[in-house]
């Protein structure tokens, strides 16, 4: 079990990381502004089956082998860059005037349109560089010598992060809803939806330009 003092320093530096604006957190964001909390949480399932793959990979040593590795690390930046710009993109097509009406009521209720979010949350979650470095170099922090083998206390201490981060995405996923709850008029709605993809294409140009290096410890 991980101690009191391990929890108290883990759980509030979590939540931070957790609820930081990114591209994940802006994608439930608009999941609940389009479709309601009940289907952005749903979608949640993707991000952190991405999560449960990094998790055991790191566990089981592969995390540290693709961290040294400037080559994967770079070919998995990019990918990152294209999906976030190809999300923007579509984000900023979806809000064509006359495809507003369609887009602004329309409940995700269906088994594909379900499985496409999903599908949004793992890719979006999976091509994030930065998602890596989350487990190889943020959780290590916080494993102690007394605390047992350290592939058992990575496993709870990632096991703790995803609940912590379902904890924040469901209130990014909230804070969308309560906008589209707010009767504000179709062109204000699709403003707010236009900027959600602008962000997007602008996360993925700050990404592009940035310096990732594979986090080691």
């Amino acid at each position: 079990m991980l101690s009191t003092g391990q929890l108290l320093a883990f759980i509030p530096a979590a939540l931070v990381v957790a609820a930081s604006p990114g591209a994940n957190n802006l994608l439930a964001l608009r999941n609940g502004l389009r479709s309601g909390v009940r289907a952005a949480a749903t979608a949640l399932v993707g991000r952190f089956v991405a999560f449960a793959i990094m998790l055991t990979l790191v566990v089981a040593g592969l995390g540290t082998v693709l961290a040294q590795s400037q080559h994967l690390f770079e070919l998995l930046k990019w990918l990152g860059v294209a999906y976030l710009l190809a999300l923007g993109i579509w984000a900023i097509w979806q809000t064509r005037p006359r495809r507003w009406t369609w887009i602004e009521t329309r409940p995700v209720s269906s088994v594909s349109g379900s499985s496409r979010l999903v599908i949004q949350e793992f890719t979006t979650a999976a091509a994030n560089p930065k998602a890596l470095p989350l487990f190889t170099a943020f959780l290590p922090q916080f494993t102690m010598k007394s605390a047992g083998p350290v592939a058992y206390q990575l496993t709870l201490l990632g096991s703790l992060y995803i609940v912590v981060e379902a904890c924040a995405a469901l209130g990014w996923a909230s804070v969308g809803r309560w906008i589209q709850q707010r009767g504000l008029s179709s062109s204000t709605v699709r403003r707010v939806e236009r900027s959600s993809g602008v962000v997007f294409v602008g996360l993925s140009g700050s990404l592009a330009a940035s310096s990732l290096t594979p986090a080691t410890r």
